[in-house]
C-alpha cells in the first residue's frame, strides 16, 4: 500500500499527511529497510574487477544498494515532512478535512469514506485521498451541502450527510 506511493511522492519536498498508526508503519518499514542495509553490507562485498572484466556480481551489489539507498531517501523524505492528522477544534468539526468519516449520497447511493493522506490512500478500504479528485471536492464541504464531484470517468452529484472524527 505505501510502497506505491512512495515511489509517487518520491523526494518532493512537501507534507505528507498520515495518520499515528500510518506514521508508525512508515516508520517500521524504514527500520526494517536499515537493519536490511545492515546486513547486506555486513558480509563479504563482492570484488570490482573479475579477471580484466567488472564482476557481474559486484555489479549487482552496487545496483541493489543504489536502490536501497534511493528507498531510504525516501522514507526519510517522507518522516521529516510527516505531519499527524488531528482531530480539528470542534467548530472545525463540521467540515469536511483531512482525517474525515464521511456519509454520503451519491447519484442516489449512500456510501461512507474517510478523507486519508496520499500515503494512506486505499479506495478498496474506502479511504480517499485528500488530494484525489473526489477529496479535493469535498474538502471544506458541510453536512447538507450538494457537490459536484467530477472523477476521471464519471462525474457525481453529492450530498452530505454526515461528517465524523474519529481520531484521537
Amino acid at each position: 500500500m505505501f510502497a506505491s506511493s512512495i515511489i509517487d511522492n518520491a523526494m518532493v519536498a512537501n507534507t505528507f499527511y498520515v495518520t499515528k498508526q500510518g506514521l508508525e508503519k512508515v516508520k517500521a518499514e524504514y527500520e526494517k529497510l536499515l537493519d536490511f542495509k545492515r546486513q547486506k553490507t555486513m558480509g563479504e562485498m563482492p570484488n570490482l574487477l573479475h579477471s580484466e572484466e567488472a564482476n557481474p556480481e559486484y555489479l549487482s551489489f552496487q545496483e541493489d544498494m543504489s536502490l536501497l539507498d534511493a528507498r531510504l531517501a525516501e522514507y526519510e523524505n517522507i518522516l521529516q515532512n510527516a505531519e499527524l492528522i488531528e482531530k480539528p477544534s470542534k467548530e472545525r468539526q463540521k467540515e469536511i478535512g483531512i482525517g474525515a468519516t464521511i456519509t454520503l449520497d451519491m447519484d442516489g447511493e449512500v456510501d461512507e469514506f474517510t478523507i486519508v493522506g496520499t500515503l494512506e490512500a486505499d479506495p478498496s478500504q474506502k479511504k480517499i485521498s485528500h488530494d484525489s479528485p473526489i477529496g479535493r471536492g469535498l474538502l471544506g464541504a458541510k453536512v447538507g451541502d450538494f457537490v459536484k464531484v467530477k472523477a476521471s470517468v464519471v462525474n457525481h452529484d453529492c450530498k452530505i450527510l454526515k461528517i465524523v472524527y474519529h481520531l484521537s
